[in-house]
C-alpha cells in the first residue's frame, strides 16, 4: 500500500509541475505515460517494476487519477482561453471608444472656412452674410448642440445656420422699421442668465467663445434678434391669441374624448423636397442619437420644429396612410427612414403608444388648456408672421 501511495504521489507531483508550468496536454500525458511498465526510461523503470505489482484496484485508482488531472488540465485551458478572449475583447472594446471619442472630439473642433479668405453666402435686403458671420454662426451651433460637423451633417448644419442667418436679419430688419429697441442691458442681463444657467462664472462665456472661435458679436447679435422677435410678436399678437370660452370648452371636450382612443405620441422632422438633397444619414444618425427634439428643432422645417418636433398624441388612423404604415412598423423609441409624402420628406419617430385599456391618463385642468391655446395661438402667428417676411424680402443665396 505504501508502495500504491508513494505513486499515486509521484503522479499528482507531475500533475501539479505540470499545471504550474503551464504544460500542455501532450506533455501532461507524455509524463504520465512514464508510469506505464512499457516505459524505456531509466528514471521511471523502478516505479514500473513497482506498477506491475500493483493489485488491478490499485492499478484502476492510478487509471482514475490520470483521467482526473487530465480534466482538470483540460478546464485549466479552456479557463485560460476564455479569459485571454476576454481580455482581447475588453482591449478592442477600450480601443474602440477611443477611437470614437477621438472622432467625436474632432468633429466638435471649431472650423474655418475658406482659409481666412472672405466668401459673401447671402444678401437680404442689401445686408451681406459673409464666410466670417457663418464660421462663427457654425462654431456657435457645434457648441451649443455638441451635433458634429462631419460628412453626414455639414451639408445640413451649414442650410439651417444659413437660414437662421437670414432669419436673423430679417427679424431686426422688421423690428426696427416698428421702433423695437432692444438695449444694452437687455442683451448683458441676457448674457448673464445664460450664464448663470449653464453654471458659468461671470464673464466665462467669452473666454468659452473665443476657445470655440465665435465672435462675441455675433453671439449678442442672436441675443439681440431674439429679444426684438419676442417684443415685435408680443406687441402684434394681442388681439389674435385671445381664446374664449367656447374654445376651452371645445379643446377639453376633444382631450377627453381621446382619452378614450388608441393613440400614439409621434416626433417629426420635415424638410421640403427641394431643400433635401439625402436625409438617409440623417435618419442613421437619429437611431444612434436621442437627442431626436434638438435635430427637430435645428433641422425641421415644419412649424413643430418650434416644440422639438413634437406632434404630441395622434390619434389612430389621423395620420397620413404612408406615414402612418411606416409609424405602425415602429417598436418605441423607433426611427422611419425618409419618407416623401407630398413636397415633404417626413423622418418620424415614435415616442409612445397609448392604449385606454392599459394606459391611464390624467386630464389637465380648463387653465391648462386655455394657457395651451394661447400659446398655439401665439407660435401660429409667428410662424405666419416670419413666411411673410421670408416672401416679401428679397434673399439671394450665393450657395
Amino acid at each position: 500500500m505504501k508502495k500504491f501511495v508513494l505513486l499515486i504521489a509521484i503522479l499528482l507531483g507531475y500533475a501539479q509541475a505540470a499545471a504550474a508550468e503551464g504544460v500542455n496536454m501532450q506533455q501532461l500525458d507524455s509524463a504520465i505515460r512514464a508510469a506505464q511498465p512499457n516505459t524505456n526510461s531509466i528514471m521511471f523503470r523502478r516505479n514500473a517494476d513497482e506498477y506491475r505489482n500493483l493489485s488491478d484496484e490499485q492499478k484502476a485508482e492510478i487509471e482514475k487519477q490520470r483521467e482526473e488531472m487530465r480534466r482538470k488540465a483540460e478546464e485549466y485551458a479552456r479557463k485560460k482561453a476564455e479569459y485571454e478572449r476576454y481580455q482581447a475583447q475588453m482591449e478592442a472594446q477600450r480601443r474602440a471608444e477611443e477611437e470614437a471619442a477621438r472622432k467625436r472630439a474632432e468633429e466638435l473642433k471649431p472650423i474655418t472656412l475658406y482659409s481666412g479668405k472672405l466668401k459673401i453666402y447671402a444678401l437680404v435686403n442689401g445686408e451681406l452674410i459673409t464666410s466670417t458671420d457663418m464660421q462663427s454662426r457654425i462654431n456657435a451651433f457645434i457648441l451649443t448642440t455638441g451635433i458634429p460637423y462631419n460628412a453626414k451633417t455639414k451639408a445640413m448644419i451649414t442650410n439651417r445656420v444659413l437660414q437662421g442667418a437670414i432669419d436673423e436679419k430679417l427679424k431686426i430688419q422688421e423690428a426696427k422699421k416698428n421702433n423695437i429697441i432692444v438695449s444694452r442691458r437687455e442683451i448683458n442681463q441676457a448674457v448673464a442668465n445664460f450664464e448663470k444657467s449653464n453654471g458659468m462664472q461671470p464673464g466665462q462665456l467669452q473666454q468659452v467663445l473665443t476657445q470655440g472661435n465665435v465672435q462675441m458679436n455675433v453671439w449678442t447679435g442672436q441675443i439681440e434678434s431674439d429679444l426684438a422677435w419676442r417684443k415685435l410678436i408680443a406687441q402684434k399678437s394681442r388681439s389674435y391669441a385671445i381664446v374664449g370660452e367656447n374654445d376651452i370648452k371645445r379643446a377639453y371636450d376633444d382631450i377627453r374624448k381621446d382619452m378614450k382612443t388608441e393613440k400614439y405620441m409621434v416626433s417629426e422632422i420635415v424638410v421640403n423636397r427641394k431643400d433635401a438633397k439625402d436625409l438617409t444619414p440623417l435618419a442613421e444618425v437619429l437611431r444612434q442619437d436621442p437627442r431626436f427634439e434638438l435635430y427637430a428643432m435645428q433641422f425641421s422645417q415644419s412649424p413643430s420644429a418650434a416644440n422639438g418636433g413634437h406632434l404630441g398624441w395622434v390619434l389612430k388612423g389621423r395620420l397620413p396612410q404612408p406615414l402612418e404604415n411606416a409609424v405602425l412598423k415602429l417598436k418605441e423609441g423607433g426611427v422611419t427612414n425618409p419618407i416623401l409624402y407630398g413636397n415633404d420628406y417626413y423622418i418620424l419617430k415614435l415616442e409612445k403608444i397609448f392604449n385606454p385599456q392599459t394606459d391611464a391618463g390624467k386630464l389637465p385642468s380648463k387653465r391648462d388648456v386655455k394657457t395651451y391655446l394661447e400659446n398655439k395661438k401665439v407660435e401660429e402667428f409667428a410662424i405666419k408672421y416670419m413666411k411673410d417676411l421670408r416672401n416679401k424680402a428679397l434673399i439671394e443665396k450665393k450657395i
